[in-house]
């Protein structure tokens, strides 16, 4: 995850390599692969902060650091605004010394607050990374214990209320990016223990991992073209949790590739394929677009996509109760009661969220 320039040459080689690939599979779309695999490695670039966000020394104002990534415009900014989140916390780690109220004291203005959901997604990002990179392979338990209960911390200790969520989802992408399926057994075991409010986030970002994965890249074979969707139901410890990985893996799968609508056209053409009636492939649409329009709420393509058109008569019927249903429950009703009631960081695991919203509605009453 560190080698930016293995990175970069991944970016510039694996969309072709996956075209060629796809190519010669039956029932496969080799322009559509390519697509969604040039659309994961440009967002692994900006997270990776290709380009470079914070200067080592930190001197540079947070604020200008967010006028820089919003500069790139409002589809990149997103990931970009995350880079900055792990950056930040990789220098202070760096530094040594105890971190504390990393984002809790920031000095951005309110203008920035729609940073804040992908800020905390980066320091989570980047604390996650420093202990679990160190971690040996066939660690003990006890060595993950140890390093699962410094990430929690050190993610409570430096997040605004309501945000913790977004911070320890993270750790569930870097185990799993990083790690192993044992080894996510590990964290969820320490998590269980210590910060059992934890583990949906954790399982989250484990799914939302396997959609990024490297083995994940190049369509599967057979029935599964999305690799990740079977490995969720192997790795997952529970029922319930193999639905959150679902829903993790529909997050990416929805929000990275809303530049080019027909990766998701050829999903809702093989709905079998991606579990598109599962609730938790709605949840994963539905939570993904409360984070977008948080962070980028003049984004036009967000209402571009909701108003796309597919061409054949299953995949429109399949977007207008999927997609764009879902990006109007996400918009009108979802995402202003969580930031009115600052619980924003609940679309970071799986749940009923219609029922949540009527929870804290009621509770206001």
């Amino acid at each position: 995850m560190e080698n930016r320039t293995v990175l970069k040459l991944f970016g510039l080689i694996a969309p072709w390599l996956t075209w060629l690939f796809t190519l010669f599979l039956p029932g496969r779309n080799a322009s559509v692969a390519k697509n969604e695999c040039a659309n994961k490695c440009t967002i692994m670039g900006l997270v990776q902060s290709l380009g470079g966000y914070v200067d080592a020394e930190g001197k540079k104002p947070l604020s200008g650091i967010m006028e820089k990534c919003y500069a790139l415009g409002p589809f990149p900014a997103l990931w970009a605004v995350e880079g900055v989140g792990k950056d930040l916390a990789e220098m202070r780690m760096k530094r040594g010394g105890e971190i504390t109220r990393l984002l809790i004291d920031t000095d951005l203005d309110a203008r920035w607050d729609k940073a804040l959901l992908m800020l905390h997604a980066g320091i989570g990002l980047g604390f996650a990374k420093h202990y679990v990179e160190r971690l040996p392979a066939g660690a003990s338990n006890e060595a993950v214990t140890a390093a699962v209960r410094k990430i929690v911390d050190l993610c409570r200790a430096n997040s605004k209320p309501g945000y913790y969520g977004a911070a320890l989802e993270s750790l569930g992408l870097v185990s799993r990016f990083m790690k192993t399926p044992a080894f996510c057994r590990q964290v969820h075991e320490a998590l269980v223990t210590y910060a059992p409010d934890s583990v949906d986030f954790f399982w989250r970002g484990a799914g939302r991992c396997l959609y990024f994965h490297p083995s994940n890249f190049v369509p599967g074979l057979g029935d599964r073209p999305c690799r990740a969707i079977d490995m969720s139901k192997v790795e997952a410890p529970t029922p319930a949790l193999r639905e959150c990985m679902l829903s993790g893996t529909a997050w990416p799968l929805n929000i990275v590739n809303m530049d080019t609508p027909e990766v998701m056209e050829w999903v809702l053409e093989h709905p079998e394929m991606y579990d598109v009636e599962s609730p938790a492939f709605v949840n994963g649409v539905v939570s993904s677009v409360v984070m977008r329009y948080d962070t980028t709420p003049d984004f036009e393509r967000l209402r571009t996509f909701r108003n796309h058109v597919p061409p054949t008569p299953k995949a429109r019927a399949l977007w207008e109760t999927k997609i764009k249903a879902s990006i109007d429950f996400a918009i009108e009703r979802v995402h202003p009661v969580l930031k009115k009631h600052r619980r924003l960081d609940e679309v970071f695991r799986y749940q009923d969220l219609a029922a949540l919203i009527a929870q804290l509605e009621k509770g206001s009453a």
